[in-house]
């Protein structure tokens, strides 16, 4: 059966969790322990040098796929479920992944920021087994400052916050009050939904801590965009399968 490796909390994995979920595609979750599960990541990808992250689909056949928007794609050809890439609509779904990495990185950015501020979600960095030990908070605090700078993320949450408003005003002027992206549900939505998690993540999809759905959350934009996390909601409610 297919292996996905992951995360719970990552809105990364969250698109190829809902795109291998919605196609109903069998497949097996294994849980990625940043820092610690790097080097086997690197083992797996054949990648020793430059960026490797998740998530990562391992297939029957061996085949490994390291882009949430890939692994959607090998599930659109498998399994039942709504045709998440239909060919009329390649153009539009590629401009709505764009836009979505877009936002994500920068939502990304923020919640890092915040989450360094953060006791409670930094302690939710670490494996619940190795909480305790000396030292594991500030391993974790080191990995977090990692990641932003693995990403190339904004060091201030002003320009991090104001560059995720930028794309949100984007994604509204897609919309334009539509249920859907396209008309009907496609991976767009799948991709544009996971923007609206560094704003408020949603009820079900992502597993958050309280102190990592503190980090995810920004006041000032639930605020300006309430109706874009409305709309993710709803889009959660009638197409994101319960697993």
């Amino acid at each position: 059966m297919p292996e996905l490796l992951g995360l719970p909390y990552s809105p990364w994995s969250e698109k190829a969790r809902w795109a291998l979920e919605a196609r109903a595609v069998p497949y097996t979750k294994k849980l990625y322990q940043p820092l610690l599960g790097e080097l086997g990541l690197r083992k797996k990808l054949g990648k020793w040098r430059g960026t490797v992250s998740v998530p990562v689909l391992t297939t029957d056949d061996g085949t490994v796929i390291s882009d949430s928007a890939e692994i959607a794609r090998w599930a659109d050809q498998r399994g039942n479920g709504p045709a998440l890439f239909p060919p009329a609509q390649a153009e539009a779904i590629a401009s709505a992944i764009e836009l979505s990495d877009r936002g994500m990185a920068a939502g990304r950015a923020l919640s890092l920021i915040r989450l360094l501020a953060d006791p409670q979600g930094i302690d939710e960095m670490v494996p619940r087994k190795m909480r305790k030990l000396p030292g594991a908070r500030g391993i974790a605090r080191y990995g977090v400052r990692r990641t932003l700078r693995k990403y190339r993320g904004e060091r201030d949450a002003t320009a991090a916050r104001a560059a995720l408003a930028s794309v949100l005003d984007e994604l509204r002027g897609v919309l334009a009050g539509k249920p859907t992206m396209l008309g009907t549900f496609t991976f767009a939505d799948i991709a544009a939904t996971q923007i609206l998690c560094f704003v408020e993540p949603p009820a079900f999809g992502l597993k958050l801590g309280d102190g990592t759905r503190r980090s995810f959350s920004d006041d000032e934009l639930r605020a300006r965009f309430g109706d874009l996390v409305a709309w993710r909601d709803d889009v959660y409610e009638r197409h994101r399968p319960r697993a």
